[in-house]
């Protein structure tokens, strides 16, 4: 179970830019799914609260796994209007690909967000070896 609140405490008479604000739907920016079933960027507000619950297993002793997940969620401009009603929820079940104890990839089906069905995958980014090797560039 996760419980995300990001809240944004801004001057009077100013807007925090765009860019700075947190999203939910599909993934953000940095590959973290949240409200899966949505469009990437879907939400984007100064003030957020998600809130997930997940469950994932592997099958037998093989290197696959199942994963359950549930997230609803909220975008705001102020902080006063971040409760618990009208909030936006996504359903999302899918296979993992385990090594080692770790869910290296997965393959996530969505639904539930009224505006259709998202299908998405990540990889683990250490199999890309990204270690500490220096840069080439």
């Amino acid at each position: 179970i996760r419980f995300l609140l990001s809240e944004s405490i801004i001057p009077a008479g100013n807007i925090e830019p765009f860019y700075l604000q947190p999203t939910l739907g599909g993934s953000d920016i940095n590959g973290n799914p949240a409200l899966s079933s949505y469009q990437d960027y879907r939400y984007r507000a100064a003030n957020l609260m998600l809130i997930r619950a997940s469950f994932e297993h592997s099958i037998y002793t093989w290197p696959l796994g199942i994963a359950l997940m549930i997230d609803e969620g909220k975008v705001a401009e102020r902080r006063s209007d971040i409760d618990f009603s009208h909030l936006a929820h996504s359903y999302s079940a899918g296979l993992t690909l385990r090594a080692g104890g770790f869910r290296m990839v997965y393959l996530l089906f969505s639904w539930g967000g009224h505006e259709g069905t998202h299908t998405t995958g990540s990889m683990n980014t250490s199999l890309l070896g990204g270690g500490a090797r220096p840069s080439l560039f």
